[in-house]
């Protein structure tokens, strides 16, 4: 909830920027150089991300239609976490472990992108206001998330001796204690593709100053779904339907192709 309270204070907090930036009189530029004169029709760029389940950075490609219309192809990889996992530490060893969860999650996206300005800048300066929508294909890759734990192992008839092994959690019955999470290596020839589409909104603000360069903060909503399910948590339902909130801030380049 504290994410979310923080994304609405952001968009709020840049509306007044955005209106007052609308009141400052038209310029005349002809005194820039010619390279922030010109129109460029493409536009390259890089984003990091910062979601209500994780981080995701990414790369986009656009092409400039029109004084009101970019579109772009979106690639991105994206961290999933559950909003329920707590990191614990075990008191006599350095490790922390998430107890509970089943798996760690990496998204890779591929997506169509539509902006559309609302509120353009009088001159180059202030800030430009740009609405926008995305749909695509998502891929989850799960992979195991193991334990190290204590279990109590049989050497012979009535007798046993206490070692240390990976597991996951489904062999939870068998533990004497948890040390902490196992290397990261471990079940990396375990991973699973779970397919998924994915579709977003939300609003962009365009803070660079030059027309070669692309600075915009990004604030939306996104929901994915996965017919398989994604399993993130023991004891919790299965996430079919997974919606977040995010905020992105995306910097890169414009230049012109014929």
């Amino acid at each position: 909830m504290k994410f979310q309270r923080f994304l609405i204070a952001v968009t709020f907090a840049l509306t007044p920027v955005i209106l007052d930036a609308q009141e400052i009189a038209i310029g005349n530029d002809d005194s820039r150089p010619l390279e922030e004169r010109v129109i460029y029709n493409r536009e390259s760029t890089l984003h990091a991300t910062i979601h209500t389940q994780g981080l995701g950075v990414g790369y986009k490609h656009g092409i400039i239609r029109g004084i009101h219309k970019t579109t772009y192809w979106d690639f991105e990889v994206s961290y999933l976490r559950s909003q329920k996992q707590i990191r614990l530490m075990n008191y006599f060893s350095p490790a922390s472990f998430v107890y509970g969860k089943l798996n760690d999650v990496l998204t890779l996206r591929a997506g169509y992108e539509v902006e559309r300005r609302i509120y353009g800048k009088p001159y180059w300066g202030g800030v430009e206001l740009r609405w926008l929508y995305e749909a695509g294909a998502s891929l989850a890759l799960l992979k195991p998330y193991y334990y190290s734990v204590v279990i109590a192992k049989p050497t012979s008839a009535g007798i046993y001796e206490e070692v240390i092994d990976y597991q996951t959690f489904d062999n939870k019955d068998q533990w004497i204690n948890i040390i902490g999470q196992a290397p990261f290596k471990q079940g990396l020839n375990e991973i699973k593709l779970r397919p998924g589409v994915y579709a977003k909104g939300g609003m962009a603000f365009e803070i660079g100053t030059s027309r070669l360069r692309a600075q915009t903060i990004e604030v939306g909503a996104m929901v994915e779904y996965y017919p398989q399910g994604i399993p993130l948590m023991a004891e919790n339902p299965t996430s079919y339907l997974i919606p977040t909130l995010y905020l992105s801030y995306s910097w890169g380049s414009r230049y012109n192709k014929y």
